[in-house]
């Protein structure tokens, strides 16, 4: 997905290549008001992604579930921060 992400960005721009990818499936599903929005009330899944976009990070329901080997001390950092 993040390599989809990257050619279309490279058309569209970053902001709304990544609203196409979060976004709008979550507005096709009617899932919107949880899914692919950091909006209040909404589940804070989302992703950190590098300069050229490679996933750094993911978060389901605000916890860590995955760090690349390269933000792992940071990302880690944050996930400290955010559960204390």
């Amino acid at each position: 997905m993040d390599g989809c992400v990257r050619r279309f960005a490279r058309v569209v721009g970053v902001a709304s290549a990544l609203e196409a990818a979060s976004l709008h499936p979550a507005r096709c599903l009617g899932i919107s008001q949880s899914k692919g929005t950091l909006e209040t009330g909404a589940d804070a899944d989302f992703i950190i992604l590098s300069p050229e976009l490679d996933v750094m990070a993911t978060f389901i329901a605000g916890q860590c579930v995955y760090v690349s080997g390269a933000a792992s001390e940071a990302i880690s950092n944050i996930d400290r921060t955010m559960s204390a």
